[in-house]
């Protein structure tokens, strides 16, 4: 199973995907959708892509003139998938991956100084995850000033507008998904 980059130097490579029900992932044209939006924050930009799944959305990012990627997974297969795909495209000197929890990653990452400019976020949907990461994300302060958390969501899940400096910048709806964009003040 495989999908595709949608635009800048790696357009149209295929991607691997983790091959298993647990994984979800991202249409096409929701991430082009995103990747709309954000257009102009992406070249030169420090992205984390957590609960990454293949790696798409900061593949994509990277593709697009990001200059870094992290990939925080907790699945082992899937973080062997993201590793196959950046080797696939020949990204390793600009992208790194940490196998474990979530949250647990976002800490150490908030201890050691990191903080980006983008981060993208598709969680399992409807656990509870895509709040939570968003208070998580506000409690670590792991985004740059004027950085974006862009969540991909079912629209289920209730997300609150604004937690602490962090607040909704723009909301797109898919069917039954939704992508959430907050920018940090």
């Amino acid at each position: 199973m495989s999908m595709r980059i949608i635009g800048g130097k790696y357009r149209g490579r295929r991607i691997k995907q983790p091959g298993f029900a647990a994984v979800r992932p991202t249409k096409d044209r929701i991430r082009e959708a995103v990747f709309n939006i954000i257009a102009a924050k992406v070249p030169g930009a420090g992205v984390l892509d957590i609960f990454a799944g293949s790696g798409a959305y900061g593949l994509e990012a990277l593709s697009r003139g990001a200059e870094k990627a992290l990939f925080v997974e907790k699945n082992r297969r899937c973080g062997r998938a993201i590793g196959e795909n950046i080797r696939l495209l020949g990204a390793e000197e600009r992208a790194r991956i940490i196998t474990g929890d979530v949250f647990k990653s976002m800490e150490l990452l908030a201890k050691s100084g990191q903080s980006f400019d983008l981060a993208f976020s598709d969680p399992p949907y409807n656990r509870g995850m895509a709040k939570k990461t968003l208070i998580i994300i506000n409690h670590y302060d792991i985004l740059k000033p004027a950085g974006l958390l862009i969540i991909e969501h079912h629209r289920a899940e209730d997300i609150p507008e604004v937690e602490g400096n962090v607040s909704i910048f723009k909301q797109k709806t898919y069917k039954n998904i939704f992508i959430s964009v907050f920018l940090k003040k």
